[in-house]
């Protein structure tokens, strides 16, 4: 049964990944992504990792590609309709591309997946509790870091995106400001 959803995700990943980088469209775009992050956490729930996967969806799909669209509308990017968003690398992007897939597959051909297997039973389970008393206690600062960071980044793309107001001279003010 879980070969069988392992098949279906992937091709739907497949697609959705290549229609991330073929939509001419922005918001199709993103919305592919987050079918293909969606994706991915059910890779992790395959691999009975559901913390992950739940870390998955709360932070990609749930931030990452919302703060996507939420940029796309701060700026008043043209959405509707398509933009021309090719260049002129697409052999380039193709190649390397299938030298990737063909190296990445390479590996995992030729690793030992059974080695794999028989020392997962050794692996400790660390409970979300536990996860957390280590984030909070060893790794505060780091956590703090990003945090800050990534609050600046958002008030930096909203004073970015804010538009100017013009300057009305005193002797168009008698005028109507025209």
């Amino acid at each position: 049964m879980s070969l069988i959803v392992f098949i279906i995700v992937s091709l739907i990943l497949i697609f959705s990944a290549i229609k991330v980088v073929l939509s001419k469209n922005i918001v199709h775009s993103s919305l592919y992504l987050a079918i293909s992050l969606l994706c991915i956490a059910i890779y992790f729930i395959l691999l009975r990792a559901e913390y992950l996967a739940a870390v998955q969806i709360l932070v990609y799909i749930g931030a990452i590609v919302v703060l996507i669209l939420f940029a796309l509308m701060l700026t008043r990017t043209k959405v509707g309709g398509t933009t021309n968003i090719s260049s002129k690398q697409n052999i380039l992007a193709g190649i390397v591309s299938v030298a990737l897939f063909m190296a990445i597959g390479t590996v995992l051909y030729t690793s030992n997946i059974a080695q794999l297997e028989t020392n997962t039973t050794q692996l400790k389970i660390m409970t979300i509790k536990d996860f957390s008393s280590i984030l909070f206690s060893k790794y505060i600062l780091p956590f703090e870091v990003a945090s800050v960071l990534l609050l600046a980044a958002l008030i930096g793309s909203v004073v970015l995106a804010m538009k100017e107001k013009p300057i009305i001279k005193k002797e168009d003010e008698g005028n109507g400001g025209k």
